[in-house]
């Protein structure tokens, strides 16, 4: 009985000092510098925002993060080696939409399973975006624009910024929560698409805010409805998709998240969400993220990865109905 008794108390010394180490290693962390790995080229919004949330945390955690561009293969080159690095939180890094919710869906031999080799961290940054047409175009707002499209199936054209982006998945949404069929007409990027669209080349497009605002403030595009889920700060009286429509749950944007290897420390994943959030709350963090087009999307590690969990099985039924595929 008394042995039983020390093997009782043992076990409870054991458990008290892994605990006590475990607090100690949170409140430790970080000792060295951190690598944010960011899977596009410099000077895009995802490294702009890797950068500005970067030198935010070095701030807050007295260590530095060193931004490392890993681009390639629409992101994933990048997030695979976050997803193969030692998982002690000294490499991080980011990921968007597609490399998140849209090729693994599509890409079967994908060198990584977001949901069983990632951790989700934080939620970083979003950007907006909203359907324009030309200025002569005659439909007024995207319900007019529906019902037109409605009447005559495959006569609308619509430019995104591409083969699979998320412009075009959040259109092909649209187009199969209203019952309607729109031709995609894919560019290298927003400003083609823009540029297309003010040609008459294609009826609309889908493309981010901050891209297409210079020209419906000049009047050369008319804005038919916001993404959501939220009106537009820089045009608080265009409605958004699900006002007009009632299709509430449609929205329209993409969104940069922070990730980290599978089995990386719940201590380590919850200190920086916190450290993350924190940085994204200062004012002057916000104004240089809105500078550029960009919103913040703060949330505990719970709702940021409860959102991304809806985003991959969002995007991961368009594609299986629509059967999108990369280029």
């Amino acid at each position: 009985m008394r042995r039983f008794a020390k093997l009782i108390a043992f076990a409870s010394l054991v458990l008290f000092c892994t605990t006590l180490a475990d607090v100690a290693h949170a409140q430790e962390y970080p000792e060295k510098p951190v690598r944010i790995i960011v899977p596009f080229t410099p000077g895009g919004s995802t490294d702009l925002t890797a950068r500005i949330i970067g030198e935010g945390l070095a701030a807050e955690l007295k260590q530095p993060f060193v931004i490392e561009n890993r681009p390639g293969a629409a992101g994933t080159i990048g997030v695979d080696l976050v997803s193969k690095s030692k998982p002690d939180g000294y490499t991080i890094g980011l990921s968007g939409v597609g490399p998140t919710s849209i090729i693994p869906a599509i890409d079967k031999n994908l060198s990584y399973n977001f949901e069983r080799d990632l951790e989700v961290i934080a939620g970083l940054s979003a950007v907006d975006g909203f359907i324009v047409a030309r200025a002569e175009f005659p439909q007024k707002d995207i319900k007019e624009l529906l019902d037109y499209a409605r009447a005559n199936p495959g006569k609308v054209t619509y430019g995104t910024a591409g083969v699979a982006g998320p412009a075009q998945l959040q259109a092909e949404d649209l187009s199969l929560r209203a019952g309607v069929k729109m031709l995609h007409v894919p560019f290298a990027g927003d400003a083609p698409a823009i540029a297309a669209i003010l040609a008459g080349d294609v009826d609309i497009g889908f493309v981010a805010v901050a891209a297409g605002t210079t020209f419906v403030s000049s009047g050369k595009l008319k804005a038919l409805a916001a993404g959501g889920p939220a009106r537009l700060k820089s045009l608080p009286d265009l409605l958004t998709v699900a006002e007009q429509t009632g299709f509430t749950g449609y929205t329209a944007y993409a969104w940069n998240i922070l990730v980290a290897p599978k089995g990386t420390p719940r201590d380590i994943i919850d200190k920086l969400n916190k450290a993350v959030n924190e940085v994204v709350a200062k004012p002057e963090i916000k104004l240089k993220l809105e500078n550029i087009g960009l919103r913040t999307l703060p949330g505990d590690t719970k709702s940021t990865a409860d959102f991304v969990a809806g985003e991959i099985a969002k995007n991961k039924r368009i594609i299986e109905v629509t059967g999108i595929k990369r280029e």
